[in-house]
């Protein structure tokens, strides 16, 4: 009779510990699933779907100006497919002087990671828009003419200096650049895109700070050359999704042939 309690007393612990271990195992593969879940790609383009000349598909236009945006061939590599953002000339494209504004995304983004490829036509102010929330109201990350000075800009009926930056760039050659918006908090990083080092070992070309402008969309400035633009809630997420086709996950250095 002894020995009967004992077992049966073993029996209850051994059964207790299993079904705490298993209370443990489950809320873990919850706290993993919603983790997994609140993180994503949330917008990717590399214009290969559009035809040259025509608008690019995935954009809408944010400040309706005079210019308009056109998928064409890259001017480094003719099978290759890229924005160019305006149809005049650089001194005439940016929208204080009337040139259009195009943007991808959602007006209630608000911290993110975006990665793109950039060329700059000419020595001139060009660049992209962030939490653009109408034409008066958004942030500009913007190269400045002389190709050192990268500034950080708040436009609101005017122009307001965040902080001042500065990263060496020149026309005419292929750039990547990174964004990363965290809270009231901007950080700007460019390198060469045949640099391959991550963006982790990149000193920053701006970092600013304000928080007049939560949210917003993302967008283009002036007259640039575009490509392979990923945006995500992480660097971790600026991959493409697995394909049917037992395709690996493809991050923008492989998206399009080698250069």
């Amino acid at each position: 009779m002894i020995f009967t309690h004992l077992s049966l007393f073993q029996d209850r612990r051994i059964f207790l510990k299993t079904k705490l271990t298993l209370k443990i195992v489950v809320f873990m593969l919850c706290i993993g699933i919603a983790t997994q879940t609140s993180a994503e790609l949330l917008f990717h383009d590399d214009f290969e779907k559009d035809k040259i000349g025509s608008e690019p598909s995935k954009w809408e236009v944010g400040h309706d100006g005079k210019t308009t945006a056109k998928v064409v061939a890259d001017p480094k590599k003719a099978s290759n497919k890229v924005l160019l953002t305006a149809d005049n000339p650089s001194n005439d494209s940016r929208h204080d002087v009337g040139g259009s504004i195009y943007v991808v995304g959602d007006a209630g983004w608000d911290d993110y990671v975006a990665e793109w490829d950039m060329m700059f036509p000419d020595d001139f102010y060009m660049g992209i828009v962030f939490r653009f929330q109408d034409g008066e109201k958004f942030y500009l990350s913007d190269r400045r003419q002389g190709g050192r000075e990268y500034h950080f800009y708040k436009r609101q009926g005017n122009w307001t200096k965040v902080k001042d930056g500065m990263v060496e760039n020149e026309p005419e050659v292929w750039y990547r650049a990174q964004l990363i918006l965290s809270g009231d908090k901007f950080t700007f990083k460019l390198k060469e895109r045949k640099d391959n080092r991550s963006f982790d070992k990149i000193d920053p070309a701006t970092e600013g700070q304000d928080g007049t402008f939560k949210t917003g969309k993302f967008g283009n400035y002036g007259l640039v050359y575009i490509d392979n633009i990923f945006i995500g809630d992480s660097v971790e997420d600026l991959v493409l999704p697995v394909e049917p086709q037992d395709k690996l996950s493809t991050t923008w250095g492989t998206i399009k042939a080698s250069y």
